[in-house]
């Protein structure tokens, strides 16, 4: 436990962005130089600087944490970093989202759910679903997190003898997305059965068919798999602020992109928008005007209904995805 981490969150509980994309890049970087040093205490202190300047809770968990996991992943997968490395950053992660989880769960209010959170059975990459985790419990859910892949048989015992109502599965290689399925047709048999989340960098994977999953919700990220949570069990949004709405619209795009098999170039050229706009959209870093809203949705074959929502016109009683 380390001091003078302030977490910062939205009336909704979802976090807003306060620091400037220059400042962010530098410390971005010195955190992951502090951790190629191994040097706990100055990556800590980045954390600790970063919150001094009005970072928020979610982008030091998204921007700085998972990013610097992702980096650290590529170079040992590279072979620049021996595992030894590797493993440090993620102990030091951890430890700066227990800090982070504790101050910023004091500002929530109980929504009266309880969700399970656990990496498939074989994946033992934890971050991820630790994630998603701690943005729930900041959000008013009550969260069992498994902290490491649970065997499936094993998750529905657990699930059978505890009053849960949504069952979140993190899956981060596509070898493992066979272990997702059959653990999800397994939770399916329970009666009363729990609503499942499923998210994960695997589903980012053009060649994983979202559609197959038979769950009841994606989140190819850590807001987005709150956003579903949220939608799944009709909890009001209406506080969230304009980066939380550009956020949200990013990741639903990226998702149904991704479920017509479609690359961000592909997306471009249907639209007639520039390959880089179409990714800050994605990750809810461009502002957006309505009529490349409408481009999008034509490219997308979506159609917009008076009053703004989104439907698809092969299946206009399908749930609006945008």
């Amino acid at each position: 436990m380390f001091g003078g981490l302030v977490a910062k969150v939205s009336m909704s509980g979802v976090p807003f962005i306060m620091v400037v994309s220059q400042d962010l890049k530098i410390l971005k970087e010195r955190y992951v130089s502090s951790l190629l040093l191994g040097d706990a205490a100055q990556a800590k202190q980045t954390v600790i600087d970063a919150q001094s300047r009005g970072l928020d809770v979610h982008t030091v968990y998204v921007d700085i944490l998972a990013y610097s996991q992702s980096v650290l992943g590529a170079m040992w997968d590279k072979g620049e970093i021996n595992i030894a490395v590797e493993h440090l950053a993620t102990v030091v992660a951890l430890e700066i989202m227990n800090e982070l989880r504790t101050q910023a769960s004091q500002m929530r209010k109980s929504n009266g759910l309880r969700a399970v959170v656990t990496p498939v059975e074989g994946d033992t990459h934890t971050v991820g679903s630790r994630i998603l985790s701690d943005f729930l419990i900041i959000d008013g859910w009550e969260v069992d997190f498994m902290g490491g892949p649970t065997p499936g048989k094993d998750l529905v015992e657990f699930v059978k003898i505890r009053s849960v109502d949504m069952v979140c599965i993190s899956v981060t290689m596509p070898t493992y997305i066979n272990n997702a399925k059959s653990t999800i047709e397994a939770l399916k048999l329970i009666n009363p059965s729990p609503k499942i989340l499923i998210g994960g960098l695997a589903l980012n994977s053009s060649e994983i068919e979202l559609n197959s999953l038979n769950c009841d919700a994606v989140g190819l990220n850590s807001s987005e798999g709150v956003t579903e949570a949220r939608r799944l069990f009709g909890i009001a949004d209406e506080d969230f602020t304009l980066e939380e709405h550009l956020s949200d619209l990013g990741s639903r795009i990226k998702t149904t992109r991704l479920e017509k098999g479609m690359t961000q170039q592909d997306l471009a050229n249907a639209s007639e928008l520039d390959r880089t706009y179409v990714s800050a959209l994605e990750q809810g870093k461009q502002n957006v005007t309505f009529g490349s809203v409408l481009r999008i949705a034509k490219a997308l074959d979506l159609s917009l209904k008076p009053g703004g929502s989104w439907f698809n016109p092969d299946n206009p009683d399908q749930e609006p995805r945008l």
